[in-house]
């Protein structure tokens, strides 16, 4: 599921490798747009759970599910490739992928 609304909840789109605490990195170190996916926009209301408990009900207007195909450009996908060296434990799906390697992701309405 990827958060569609940069503005409201989180300054940088996905793909930016950010943590809930972590800045964003530079803009020299962003590949930009490198990566397009389809996406289907959520109709199932989704919570936030912060230990166990509801902490609020996330706007599924700002929420798409990335179902594919994922479509990325020859050479920013050598760059990322080489961006992830060394960290692919911590990746275990495609937006994971995006994460670690500073790839924005371009999502096309399947809608």
């Amino acid at each position: 599921m990827i958060h569609t609304d940069a503005g409201v909840n989180d300054p940088e789109p996905l793909g930016m490798g950010r943590g809930v605490n972590d800045p964003p990195p530079p803009a020299e170190g962003r590949v930009g747009d490198a990566v397009t996916v389809v996406g289907v926009p959520l109709s199932d209301t989704c919570k936030e759970v912060v230990g166990g408990l509801v902490r609020r009900t996330i706007p599924r207007e700002s929420l798409t599910l990335a179902r594919g195909p994922w479509v990325f450009s020859r050479e920013p996908l050598a760059e990322a490739l080489a961006r992830i060296a060394g960290r692919e434990a911590e990746i275990s799906d495609m937006t994971g992928f995006c994460e670690v390697a500073h790839v924005r992701v371009r999502v096309l309405s399947e809608r």
